[in-house]
């Protein structure tokens, strides 16, 4: 079997094992799951972007092409962005004007000493867009995003929590795929027990 093929059936596999349990425990969040996206319009994130998106997050787009506004939400964050919300927002910061001195890696060294910003796991802790996908918002004041060129010790595809207001900058899993089995894996912990389960729901937060 090829990659590709194993990161198609292992993003389809962590969606089925996460409506399975918000069914048992979050079960009017479904409503809130839409529709697959077609492949020209994942194509049409490429193009616009000029840049390849990673087989499991074009293969979860397959499966749901994002998530709509409205509560209880089924994922840890306001809003997944579907493929036009992807492009506006990835485009939105890459607009945003650059800080050319908070983009020097010697001021991030300094400001990590120092405890004014903090970055868990191998992220450049800039606002650049530069190489970044963005794939959903919290309230409009976090964000994740897909990694497409991390720093040493970095995954190409890593998705990254951002939190520009506190400066906080959390890799969150190697992949979209194993972020997917890790809030499949945290929603059947949830379901077993709620009562003593540190549901990792609170990680888009």
């Amino acid at each position: 079997m090829s990659a590709g093929a194993y990161a198609d059936g292992g993003v389809a596999d962590a969606w089925a094992r996460i409506e399975a349990n918000l069914s048992d425990v979050l079960p009017a969040s479904l409503e809130q799951l839409t529709a697959p996206a077609e492949m020209p319009a994942i194509d049409a994130v490429e193009t616009a972007l000029a840049l390849t998106l990673p087989r499991d997050f074009r293969a979860s787009l397959r499966v749901h092409n994002g998530t709509t506004w409205g509560q209880p939400s089924p994922v840890p964050l306001d809003h997944l962005y579907d493929t036009d919300q992807i492009v506006e927002a990835t485009r939105m910061w890459a607009d945003a004007e650059a800080d050319p001195v908070f983009d020097d890696p010697r001021v991030w060294a300094y400001l990590l000493d120092r405890g004014s910003i903090r970055a868990s796991g191998p992220v450049r802790p800039t606002l650049n867009s530069a190489g970044r996908v963005f794939v959903g918002t919290m309230n409009g004041d976090v964000w994740w995003f897909l990694d497409l060129d991390p720093p040493p010790g970095g995954t190409p595809g890593q998705v990254v929590r951002v939190d520009p207001e506190c400066t906080e900058w959390d890799v969150l899993a190697p992949s979209w795929q194993q972020l997917l089995i890790r809030y499949a894996e945290d929603l059947e912990r949830f379901a077993a027990a709620p009562e003593s389960s540190t549901s990792g729901m609170a990680a888009g937060h």
